[in-house]
């Protein structure tokens, strides 16, 4: 659930350092998640790092053993896990194909829930009706550089900001389309990517990246969650060194390529350990 949560929309920047400087397109995003529950502190339940170079993103978990390459020229994703030293490429298509899969076997859910005429399955029906094509209230306070996103079923608060160079924009938010798409077919039981990719469209028109967001929800299971980046527009020789072992192993030839059906039949084979 918190790597769901990673990828759809908690993206949120605590402090920004060195806006003004270097390459737009390399950059590194340091992101925390915490859980808000009431009457308790705040808990972190991840930690991550995306690094963004020469057109493909890194993005690792802390604690996960593995890291994504997001390879957009490639049209594909790369899940590669060094504890099992196994790879998964994905490419767009598929991604697309699994989700229209994964959208038309909902809808037959909601139409099936619809026509028992039962109370609660026409409140679930609904939800996951909301959920696939999400509508919300849409307003920016330009004094407060806050975008909010809001409905009866899930809430956004997004704090931004405008970087002097404007394709860093693109750059972050195309990355945050497809990972939101890639997390829903491994995780297909958290949150569907439409409510992520609207929100990253409202920032797109304004040449803006989120700088703090929260998400609330009101569905089944209630949530409360914040992130918080530090954007970092250069890169250190640590970044630098993750990419070159990330890379590295990539084209080690003693890492086995599996299918994302493998991957997914491994992840759920560990869960049931």
């Amino acid at each position: 659930m918190w790597r769901s949560f990673l990828v759809i929309g908690m993206f949120a920047v605590a402090h920004v350092v060195g806006i003004n400087t270097c390459m737009a397109q390399e950059f590194r995003i340091r992101t925390t998640v915490y859980h808000h529950q009431t009457n308790v502190d705040p808990t972190i339940v991840s930690r991550s790092v995306s690094i963004f170079h020469a057109e493909k993103v890194y993005d690792h978990v802390d604690g996960l053993g593995e890291v994504t390459i997001f390879d957009p020229a490639q049209k594909r994703l790369i899940i590669l896990n060094e504890s099992r030293m196994i790879k998964a490429v994905i490419n767009f298509d598929e991604i697309k194909n699994l989700l229209n899969v994964a959208r038309h076997q909902t809808q037959e859910y909601i139409h099936d829930k619809i026509k028992r005429q039962e109370s609660s399955g026409k409140e679930i029906a609904a939800q996951l009706k909301f959920q696939l094509d999400p509508e919300f209230e849409i307003a920016f306070d330009n004094t407060r550089n806050q975008l909010t996103l809001e409905s009866k079923l899930i809430n956004y608060r997004v704090q931004c900001v405008a970087p002097d160079q404007k394709e860093s924009v693109e750059t972050y938010l195309r990355f945050a389309d497809w990972m939101a798409r890639l997390n829903y077919v491994l995780h297909p039981y958290t949150l569907p990517p439409g409510s992520r990719v609207t929100l990253n469209q409202e920032l797109r028109s304004r040449d803006l990246i989120p700088i703090e967001v929260e998400l609330q929800t009101r569905l089944e299971e209630k949530l409360h969650l914040r992130a918080e980046h530090k954007i970092h527009w250069k890169l250190d020789n640590k970044d630098r060194g993750l990419i070159h072992h990330w890379e590295t192993l990539r084209k080690n030839k003693d890492v086995n390529t599996i299918t994302v059906q493998e991957y997914l039949r491994n992840q759920f084979a560990n869960l049931r350990k």
